[in-house]
C-alpha cells in the first residue's frame, strides 16, 4: 500500500536526497538492536518472561539480519508501447514520484534508498522485486550492520515481479528462513520489514487479510494469486519480507494501491520458491551439471549419455530425496543444497527407485553450452552484437546487430539498434542466456521478446520498451 507522506517525512526525504551512497540518510542504528536483544535474552533490564518481549519482538530480532536496504544511482526513464507494461509503468511512475518528487530534469543523477531485499544465502544471493531494479544503472546493498556492497543482477522475471541479485560479502550473512508453501492462517499476525521512504528497517504489524487475491490497476490485472495484509506496505518496503510470528518468510512485499487504506500485498512464498528453484540451478549460475533433467518435483525425467549421471547409474523415474545426507523436498531445496558446489566437486545424491533408497556420488562437469548466437539466427532471424562494445545503462539485455530480411524477427517489427532484455520467461544478459532460452524451442513455437530501444537525450537516457511475439522457424 502506498500512502501519502506527512510533511515531516517529506522534509526528511529532502535531506536523504543528498546521496544514498554517502550514507547521510536518516538511519536507525540497527547494529545497536542486536545488543538490545542480547541484553533482553540475558535478562538485563527485563525479565525473560516480560510481556514486552512479545512474539513480534522475537520474530523481528530473528529476521532483521536477513533483510537489506537496496539503493540505486542514476535512474533511466522508461516509455512503454505494450499495454500491460504501460500499466506497470504508470504504477512505477507513482512509485518513483513518491520517492523523488516530480520527474527530474535531463541529466539528473540521484542516489537513494529505493527498496528492500531478502538474503537467501550466507554468501550473498538476495531476492527483491523486479520493479525495484528496473530503472537503475547501479545497485547498492546496505546490510543491517550498515556495511555496503555493489550488487549485480543474476536473474529476473518482470511478470512475476521478482529478481535475484548477488553481492560478494566478506563474511557469511544471515539468511532468512522460508515458511512451508501452504503454512498460512487467515487472520494470523504478520509483520512487514522494509525501508519505507528511505527509513531503514521499519517494522509494521497487521494480519493476513486474504489469500489468492488479484490486484488490478485501471481495470487490468497486475498481480494474481497474491496475499493481502493490512500491515503498512509503502514505497521502499517493496522487495522486503512479509513474516509470520516464527520470523519465517511467507511472502515478498509489493506496493500497489495508493488510494486504498490498510491494503498491502505480497507475492506468496510458494511462487517465490518455485522461481528460485529454476534460478539457483548450477546450470544457470555456473554452467556446470551432473547430466540429468528434472520433470515434476524431484523426479528425474531424462539422463544424458556420457555424463556423470549416466556413469553413476541414474535412470529416468528416479526421485531425489537427499543431497549429501540432507533431505530435500523441492527444486529450491535441491539447488540451494548444491549452491556451493564448483566444477569437479562431488555431490552425494540419495534417490528412490522402486521405493528403495540408492546412494550415488557424482562429480560436477562443464555443461555443453547451446550457442545463443546460432540459435537466435536460426530460430528468430536475428544476430546479437557484443554488449560490451555498446555502453548501455540498462541492467539487462543484448544488442540487436542485424535482422534477417523477411525473417521471423523482421516480420514482428524488430530492427537493429534495439536491445532484447527477455526471451520468453528468461532475462537475457549474455549469449549463454539466449542459448538457454532457445535450446528447447521448436519450429512453429511462439517466442516472446521484450525489446528495448535506448535514446540518449543530453545526459539522460530514455528507454522505450515493447513486447513482440515471434514464431520460431
Amino acid at each position: 500500500m502506498i500512502k501519502k507522506r506527512s510533511k515531516t517525512v517529506k522534509n526528511d526525504q529532502k535531506t536523504q536526497k543528498k546521496s544514498f551512497f554517502c550514507q547521510k540518510c536518516v538511519k536507525i542504528p540497527i547494529f545497536g538492536l542486536f545488543f538490545i536483544f542480547l541484553a533482553i535474552f540475558s535478562g538485563h533490564g527485563l525479565e525473560p518472561d516480560s510481556p514486552r518481549f512479545s512474539p513480534v519482538v522475537k520474530a523481528v530480532a530473528k529476521a532483521v539480519p536477513g533483510v537489506v536496504n537496496i539503493g540505486t544511482e542514476k535512474l533511466v526513464q522508461v516509455r512503454y508501447t505494450d499495454p500491460f507494461l504501460s500499466l506497470r509503468g504508470d504504477l512505477l511512475d507513482r512509485f518513483f514520484s513518491d520517492f523523488f518528487g516530480p520527474p527530474p530534469l535531463p541529466g539528473y543523477r540521484i542516489g537513494h534508498s529505493l527498496g528492500s531485499g531478502i538474503i537467501l544465502d550466507p554468501w550473498g544471493y538476495i531476492l527483491t522485486n523486479y520493479h525495484v531494479l528496473e530503472r537503475a544503472s547501479r545497485i547498492a546493498v546496505i546490510l543491517s550492520d550498515e556495511t555496503r556492497y555493489d550488487a549485480r543482477i543474476v536473474a529476473g522475471d518482470e511478470v512475476a515481479d521478482l529478481a535475484l541479485i548477488k553481492i560478494d560479502p566478506l563474511r557469511p550473512l544471515t539468511a532468512l528462513e522460508f515458511a512451508d508453501d501452504d503454512d498460512l492462517l487467515l487472520g494470523e499476525t504478520v509483520i512487514v520489514l522494509g525501508n519505507p521512504f528511505g527509513l531503514t528497517h521499519t517494522v509494521s504489524v497487521g494480519v493476513l487479510s486474504a489469500m489468492n487475491r488479484t490486484a488490478q490497476y485501471k481495470g487490468r490485472e497486475l498481480y494474481s494469486d497474491i496475499l493481502q495484509t493490512d500491515a503498512a506496505v509503502n514505497p521502499g518496503s517493496s522487495g522486503g519480507p512479509l513474516l509470520n510470528l516464527d520470523g519465517e518468510l511467507i511472502g515478498v512485499n509489493v506496493a500497489v494501491y495508493q488510494e486504498a487504506q490498510n491494503i498491502g500485498f505480497a507475492i506468496p512464498v510458494k511462487r517465490v520458491r518455485a522461481l528460485l528453484g529454476e534460478w539457483l540451478s548450477p546450470e544457470r549460475l555456473k554452467n556446470i551439471w551432473l547430466g540429468f533433467d528434472l520433470g515434476d518435483g524431484l523426479t528425474i525425467s531424462e539422463v544424458y549419455e556420457k555424463t556423470p549421471a549416466a556413469a553413476g547409474g541414474l535412470l529416468a523415474g528416479d526421485v531425489i530425496s537427499a543431497v549429501d545426507g540432507r533431505p530435500v523436498r523441492t527444486k529450491y531445496d535441491l539447488n540451494k543444497a548444491l549452491l556451493r558446489k564448483e566444477l569437479g566437486d562431488i555431490a552425494r545424491l540419495t534417490v528412490a527407485r522402486a521405493e528403495k533408497p540408492l546412494d550415488v556420488e557424482l562429480a560436477f562437469e562443464d555443461r555443453p553450452k547451446p550457442s545463443g548466437r546460432d540459435l537466435s539466427a536460426r530460430r528468430l532471424g536475428l544476430v546479437f552484437g557484443d554488449p560490451g562494445a555498446q555502453q548501455s545503462p540498462y541492467p539487462m539485455g543484448l544488442p540487436v546487430e542485424r535482422v534477417e530480411e523477411g525473417g521471423p524477427a523482421a516480420q514482428a517489427g524488430l530492427r537493429p539498434g534495439s536491445w532484447i532484455s527477455r526471451i520468453n520467461r528468461t532475462e537475457i544478459r549474455t549469449l549463454d542466456d539466449a542459448g538457454a532460452a532457445l535450446q528447447n524451442v521448436k519450429t512453429g513455437d511462439p517466442v516472446g521478446l521484450v525489446a528495448v530501444k535506448l535514446e540518449e537525450q543530453g545526459a539522460f537516457m530514455v528507454s522505450q520498451r515493447s513486447t513482440l511475439s515471434v514464431q520460431a522457424r
